[in-house]
């Protein structure tokens, strides 16, 4: 049977007219919780870099690995915020630092270092439970993605970490910044934070920019896939001089940016993939009373974050 050329006519331009009011609506984008919710992702890592010595030397840097993160949900905050009990039952991570290298890996409780090619018998930690590896850390989310404490569950570790400047009730208290708009936005459209963060206290500050952009959302099945696009900077100036050992040590400037692109699930509201690319700069001054000089570093690295 022949369709009538002006039936497909009018068929493609209801469905062009669907499609455009698709790209019109506003997508919600939200992080969603419920007790006893689970998830796992696979993270890779591979990175490059340089040290640069105040003598001008410079030695080479190289990163890379792998880690399984897993994650489940313990509490629902009245503010709608999730406290969520994350491990890490597997890495694998490589480093090499000029003609060293170091190796660490974890697996069915087991940890192990490696350096040279020689296996080393790891630190003693038997008194202290390491976070992530043999005590879980527990993190504060909110549904906007905002990290706003870090802990963990070993009283003794929170006991040593609580002494540090700038630790509230957490392994470190964050004024996280929000990775997802307050309201639905439309696609092409971006969000904008700008914040000081002080995770050790006042003595140092750290300027965040960022800027994400709903790149474009569809809908198939009754899911909706969300594709963002995101650059941040974060940038250090002045962190004050640290005595160590007869010797002052400052960093002028640490600048830090990221690119990155999501893939995100709106309907069961979490992140399904994620790729980012980081750069850091750092600058480095010494002072010993006798002699100044100064040294940096430079480092690039890809993550890559996948669900299971």
């Amino acid at each position: 049977m022949r369709i009538p050329a002006a039936v497909l006519a009018a068929a493609m331009v209801v469905a062009l007219c669907s499609l455009a009011r698709a790209e019109e609506a506003a997508v919600p984008l939200a992080l969603k919780f419920a007790v006893g919710d689970a998830a796992q992702y696979e993270v890779t890592l591979s990175g490059s870099g340089g040290l640069r010595s105040p003598d001008g030397e410079t030695a080479s840097v190289s990163v890379r690995g792998s880690l399984l993160i897993s994650s489940r949900v313990v509490e629902m905050l009245p503010d709608g915020s999730a406290r969520l009990e994350v491990r890490m039952p597997r890495a694998s991570i490589q480093a090499t630092i000029g003609q060293q290298e170091a190796r660490f890996s974890y697996e069915n409780g087991q940890l192990r270092w490696f350096a040279n090619g020689r296996e080393h018998t790891p630190p003693d930690a038997d008194s202290l439970k390491l976070p992530l590896l043999d005590s879980p850390a527990l993190v504060v989310v909110s549904p906007d993605g905002r990290l706003t404490d870090v802990g963990t569950a070993d009283p003794q570790f929170m006991g040593m970490i609580a002494s540090l400047p700038g630790a509230s009730g957490g392994l470190v208290h964050l004024g996280g910044q929000p990775l997802l708009p307050a309201q639905p936005v439309r696609v092409g459209e971006t969000w904008r934070q700008s914040s000081q963060l002080m995770p050790l206290g006042p003595s140092m500050v750290v300027s965040v920019t960022a800027s994400r952009t709903l790149d474009s959302y569809a809908e198939q099945a009754g899911v909706g896939l969300a594709r963002i696009a995101g650059y941040s900077e974060a940038r250090v100036r002045g962190v004050p001089a640290v005595p160590a050992e007869g010797v002052s040590l400052s960093l002028p400037e640490i600048r830090q940016t990221m690119t990155s692109t999501e893939f995100f699930d709106t309907t069961r509201g979490r992140l399904l993939r994620g790729d980012y690319d980081l750069t850091l700069r750092a600058e480095v001054s010494f002072d010993t009373g006798r002699e100044r000089g100064s040294g940096g570093a430079d480092a690039r690295m890809h993550i890559a974050v996948q669900a299971r």
